[in-house]
């Protein structure tokens, strides 16, 4: 142990070494042969100019247009006109236009496509739920590619998980809910757990009936899941 922690500190000072000997700038070494002659000599060291990124001015008065991108719609789930009349108190808040695109019945091939209608009416900005990180995934880089900001919301595991590089996910863990709600239900006297798939196919569902099944698992307790339709 210790011949691995002299390792590690002797590489981490050689690198130290090297970076700072490695600073950009140009060098003139005088080198003198007291026999043969006096030589000038003079090395030059690349040096690294910084890249200026252009950042776009912001019109501080300019009202922003916004789409989210949702695998469902209040039309036809009314847990998401929750989520229509928050959009509706944040546009008076935030002053900006907010458009919500989603199919008209539970379509993720549909929604994905969806995505790339947000793409060409260019807003400034797009959040998705990341319903399906492997369906979604071109589309969203896409909207990414194109220089639109891009937030995962409601559904979606973040960008190192889903493996798309959009800026941030804003939701609660699905399996976590799944596997907290179990522990809660084992200790309120549960013996046996059922998870209601309300719909078949996305994965944060599949990850809460996940979590629910291990936390039940976990005290020798059985949990299945039980899949219906948007009814």
């Amino acid at each position: 142990m210790n011949k691995f922690k002299r390792l590690v500190t002797a590489i981490a000072v050689c690198t130290l070494i090297v970076t700072a000997c490695g600073a950009p700038q140009t060098v003139e070494v005088e080198v003198t042969r007291e026999v043969v002659e006096e030589v000038e000599v003079t090395v030059e060291v690349p040096v690294e100019v910084p890249v200026e990124v252009p950042v776009e001015a912001v019109e501080p008065d300019r009202v922003l247009d916004l789409i989210l991108v949702q695998h469902a719609l209040c039309a036809w789930d009314a847990w998401w006109c929750t989520l229509a009349e928050a959009v509706e108190q944040a546009e008076k808040d935030l002053k900006v236009n907010v458009t919500i695109l989603g199919p008209d019945e539970f379509d993720l091939e549909k929604t994905a496509a969806l995505i790339d209608q947000a793409v060409a009416a260019q807003p400034d900005g797009i959040a998705v739920t990341v319903t399906d990180p492997v369906l979604f995934k071109e589309p969203i880089e896409r909207a990414l590619d194109a220089g639109i900001p891009v937030m995962g919301f409601n559904a979606g595991s973040g960008p190192i998980v889903d493996g798309i590089p959009y800026m941030a996910y804003l939701g609660q863990d699905e399996y976590q809910g799944g596997y907290l709600g179990g522990l809660r239900m084992v200790a309120a006297g549960g013996t046996k757990g059922v998870c209601v798939n309300h719909q078949v196919g996305p994965t944060g569902l599949d990850a809460r009936c996940r979590g629910l099944a291990d936390a039940f698992a976990e005290n020798g307790l059985e949990a299945e899941v039980l899949p219906v339709v948007d009814d």
